[in-house]
C-alpha cells in the first residue's frame, strides 16, 4: 500500500481494519504552505542527515507532529502515527520531509 503519493503530496492513512479489508481515509496536502515549514523541514532534515537517517523516539514525534501541522490539523498525531503499517512509517516520513524540501514542480 502507497501511504504518500509523491506526485500529489496526498497522504492516505488506515483507519480501521475490517478482516483482511483496510478501511482508509485520504488527505489533500494544503492548497498553501507557509515558508516557515520549508525551515523546519530544512532543520528536520539536517538533524536526520547527521544522524545518518537513524530515527529516534524524540525525532519520531517531532516528525509527526510536524506533519500534523503540516497538514492543517486534518489528523491528529494519534492517527497518523497509527495510520501508517509500522514498517513503512519511518521511510514515509522520511518521502515526505523530502517532498517538502523540493517543492512544488507540478505548479511551476
Amino acid at each position: 500500500m502507497e501511504y504518500f503519493n509523491t506526485k500529489t503530496n496526498e497522504l492516505t492513512l488506515v483507519e480501521d481494519v475490517r478482516g483482511e479489508e483496510l478501511v482508509t481515509k485520504k488527505y489533500q496536502f494544503p492548497i498553501y504552505v507557509k515558508g516557515i515549514f520549508t525551515k523546519k523541514a530544512i532543520d528536520l532534515g539536517a538533524e536526520l542527515e547527521e544522524n545518518q537517517y537513524m530515527v529516534s523516539g524524540d525525532m519520531f514525534d517531532r516528525l509527526a507532529n510536524y506533519f500534523v501541522e503540516l497538514y492543517g490539523k486534518q489528523f491528529t498525531y494519534e492517527g497518523l502515527v497509527n495510520g501508517i503499517d509500522s514498517r513503512k512509517i519511518v521511510s514515509t516520513f522520511v518521502e515526505m520531509l523530502f517532498s517538502v524540501l523540493q517543492g512544488d514542480s507540478k505548479n511551476e
